[in-house]
């Protein structure tokens, strides 16, 4: 099929806008590698661009900037003609929104998948109705919805980023003693988030076994990262001492900065978060703290994780962005609690 003389190849992927989910859809690059005849091409945002370079599965990459010059009705028609340049056979339209599917049939590409909602049933050739969030793990989901070979089993789904190896490392901030990352915060939103009280406890119980703590979040997380260190007895350390202690590191690192901190790091420990399913995806133990999001669909998938999930409310899970209850669930998962199960899964057994 061919449009304006232009012969149509390969199969695009719209990839999700937030970082948990790109990472859950990297299992989809390896069956569709194995079984599709076309070539696999990533629209992706521009932050995210670094994970995904050099990637073997991918044939080309291309990047829009969501709050740049492809924002609005106007960015949306731009990036529309970007797409259309390419000349897809087809397009996996993997976030769920109206703008995605847009893009998608504005940029003419004959076939194009997708879940409903949104009111954009219209825009999708292959429309699929999506069932209740936790009925499949979400790595499992994004392949069935974009195979007929769906996978038989949730397990078969680790994501992975075999690029990683080539990003930098910062050896002045992983060599030594044993080092544990702790991701603060949540960009989708406080509901998700461990009270920096607590975590502040458990950052304290981990320098006190001689490990150096790297806390680590977005400049949205800086809050968080603040009100964490006037809980903490002795202040923060310089990220150029090697002792034992808490670094902040909060807003301070690039993409493949931390993706490299991650993966050098000896565990992971954090809420429910991109930086939870990149750590899991490079190989790192991770344990993730489970409250107002539900394990059964986006627990991290890698070959040593582990989840602590806040159990006795009723109203978990509430996917919400605030909690509006007078009882907030993750008050429940205690510092030591977390770090015995942490201690478990850093000697390669399960908590």
């Amino acid at each position: 099929m061919s449009s304006g003389g232009a012969k149509r190849t390969g199969t695009l992927i719209i990839a999700p806008n937030w970082l948990g989910d790109l990472v859950m859809t990297t299992p989809l690059l390896d069956v569709l590698r194995r079984t599709d005849g076309l070539g696999i091409h990533v629209l992706v945002r521009d932050l995210w661009r670094p994970l995904l370079e050099h990637d073997p599965r991918i044939d080309s990459l291309t990047t829009y900037e969501r709050n740049g010059c492809h924002a609005g009705i106007s960015g949306a028609l731009r990036l529309a003609g970007l797409v259309r340049a390419g000349h897809y056979e087809e397009a996996y339209v993997l976030p769920p929104s109206f703008r995605a599917a847009a893009v998608a049939a504005l940029a003419g590409i004959p076939r194009r998948v997708g879940w409903t909602g949104e009111g954009r049933r219209a825009l999708l050739t292959d429309p699929v109705i999506r069932g209740p969030r936790g009925h499949r793990h979400l790595c499992a989901e994004i392949v069935d919805l974009c195979t007929s070979q769906p996978l038989v089993a949730d397990t078969g789904a680790l994501p992975s980023l075999p690029a990683a190896d080539r990003w930098p490392a910062d050896r002045r901030l992983t060599a030594g003693r044993p080092h544990v990352a702790l991701a603060v915060g949540a960009t989708y939103g406080d509901a998700k988030s461990w009270p920096p009280a607590l975590a502040a406890r458990f950052a304290r119980a981990c320098a006190g076994t001689g490990r150096r703590v790297l806390v680590l979040g977005d400049a949205a997380a800086r809050g968080h990262a603040e009100e964490l260190g006037r809980h903490l007895e002795g202040g923060w350390i310089s990220s150029d001492d090697d002792g034992a202690g808490v670094v902040d590191l909060v807003g301070s690192t690039r993409m493949l900065e931390v993706g490299a901190l991650l993966r050098d790091v000896d565990l992971f420990v954090g809420n429910d978060s991109g930086l939870m399913h990149l750590a899991a995806a490079l190989g790192t133990p991770t344990l993730g703290l489970f409250g107002s999001t539900n394990p059964d669909w986006t627990s991290p998938r890698g070959l040593r994780t582990a989840v602590l999930r806040a159990v006795g409310f009723s109203c978990s899970p509430c996917h919400l962005r605030e909690c509006p209850q007078p009882e907030f669930c993750l008050d429940s998962i205690k510092p030591e609690a977390v770090l015995e199960a942490a201690e478990q899964l850093i000697g390669g057994g399960k908590p």
